[in-house]
């Protein structure tokens, strides 16, 4: 059965494509919500909470359309957390105002509070008008706001305020933009990692696991990858030029875009990855798409 990859659109910026256990993973970490959207196509879109996507995700998530009114409001103050928080961030690195289409994200996010405003401020005016006065200092804030920077939102979201260079390795460890050059990681779990931008030529990771990992745009020049597991692992834009990756599984990868200029693929399993112009690799695909 071919695999579907999907792109993700969260608050405006679109991100991908990505294998559906990838969204899930991201889902469950509570970095993606029920109103980001998905497409097949890039074109039409929908959102998670009207797809079967999320499967078993979805009855376990945190937030629930049937909880309370309480929780309705909690979610919002925390929407707009979020983007104050972005704001303050944007102004103290001193960055320039605002693109159109961040302004456009902004003001979606105050319509789609506005609304929940209208529909409960008959029980509780005085709460719902604290949360308008926050509105409108959001505003006032647009003018610092800070669109699509170099990562998408999605990436984004993996990296965040939670880097840490000298994180120790394991499940999911965000080295996003780290430099580990000659590191020294071979039969290592890396499962769920986020190594976005990580740069880490000639790196041994020999056997290890790197399942569902985020590599996009990864310098991983000369890197030894021999048997490692790198099953539904994002390498589009990742620069694997001279990589060693033989009898690698690459089942389910996304290498869109990347670079394999004198890499190694003998006995590799590329059973249903998406090679680097886009082909989807068919079921019996070992050291070369077919």
């Amino acid at each position: 059965m071919t695999q579907h990859l999907w792109y993700v659109r969260r608050r405006g910026a679109t991100s991908g494509p990505f294998p559906v256990r990838q969204i899930c993973e991201t889902f469950s970490l509570g970095q993606l919500d029920l109103d980001d959207e998905v497409s097949l196509d890039g074109q039409a879109w929908v959102a998670l909470r009207e797809t079967d996507l999320l499967d078993g995700e979805r009855k376990s998530a945190p937030f629930r359309e049937s909880e309370n009114d309480d929780w309705r409001q909690e979610r919002e103050k925390a929407k707009l957390r979020w983007i104050d928080d972005s704001v303050e961030d944007s102004a103290k690195a001193g960055d320039t105002p605002a693109q159109a289409n961040a302004i456009v994200r902004l003001r979606r996010h105050e319509a789609e509070t506005r609304t929940l405003l209208d529909a409960q401020s008959s029980r509780r005016p005085a709460f719902f008008a604290g949360l308008i006065a926050v509105l409108v200092l959001i505003l006032v804030g647009i003018g610092v706001w800070q669109g699509q920077s170099g990562n998408t939102r999605i990436e984004a979201a993996f990296a965040g305020k939670l880097k840490n260079c000298a994180q120790l390795p394991g499940d999911g460890v965000v080295w996003s933009g780290c430099a580990k050059n000659d590191a020294r990681l071979p039969n290592t779990v890396l499962r769920n990692a986020n190594l976005v931008g990580t740069h880490l030529e000639r790196a041994d990771m020999s056997g290890a696991d790197l399942s569902y990992a985020n590599l996009g745009s990864a310098d991983l020049r000369g890197a030894n990858l021999r048997g490692a597991i790198l099953k539904g692992a994002a390498l589009n834009q990742a620069d694997l030029t001279g990589a060693d990756l033989t009898a690698a599984d690459l089942s389910f990868a996304v290498m869109s875009g990347a670079l394999l200029n004198g890499a190694r693929l003998d006995g590799a399993v590329l059973r249903q990855s998406t090679w680097v112009d886009g082909r989807v690799c068919g079921e019996q695909s070992v050291g070369l798409c077919r």
